[in-house]
């Protein structure tokens, strides 16, 4: 009886050894061949504050990328350049890129006010009244606005005193 317990235990060891070599290796795997990559790739770019990816996440699933922009003089570009480099990085892996700003509460109401001209020159394309519209609520509150768009997204940058909100609404809807 005495041998079946120490076997017993000698089993249930091993199983908690290998699943923490199997948590270490995981671990090691995805800060080095993920974290590390994005990051030094992605700080490489002006206007990049800090990258942060999502903690949690399975080999398997998609990756949340955080990056914090400063001000950067042009969201469309910066935002391509880091689509760009996050692809390469990743080689076909699935990710989220979530932009992360330094707004304030005046921005977001500017933002709120003008989210329904977002959404309508995106059904009907009229993407110069969006412009004017945009213009005209920042210039009323005195904050200053740029828009870009392209095929795939609309890029949305206010800016008033040291508080930047940079917004990027897709065009069409991933299916």
């Amino acid at each position: 009886m005495k041998i079946k317990y120490i076997q017993l235990l000698k089993g249930c060891m091993a199983f908690i050894i290998t699943v923490a070599c199997l948590y270490i290796v995981q671990a090691v795997w995805q800060s080095y061949a993920i974290d590390l990559p994005i990051d030094t790739a992605l700080n490489d770019i002006d206007g990049v504050l800090s990258v942060n990816l999502a903690d949690g996440h399975k080999i398997s699933d998609s990756t949340t990328i955080y990056v914090t922009l400063d001000n950067t003089a042009n969201l469309q570009k910066t935002y391509k350049e880091i689509n760009t480099k996050i692809e390469q990085t990743l080689k076909g892996s699935k990710y989220t890129l979530e932009i992360k700003d330094n707004r304030s509460p005046e921005l977001e109401q500017i933002y709120y006010d003008v989210h329904y001209y977002i959404q309508k020159a995106i059904v009907d394309g009229d993407f110069p009244l969006l412009e004017a519209k945009i213009r005209e609520k920042a210039d009323s509150a005195g904050a200053a606005a740029k828009v870009y768009v392209d095929e795939q997204n609309i890029y949305l940058q206010l800016a008033k005193t040291d508080c930047i909100l940079y917004s990027v609404v897709a065009r069409q809807s991933e299916r």
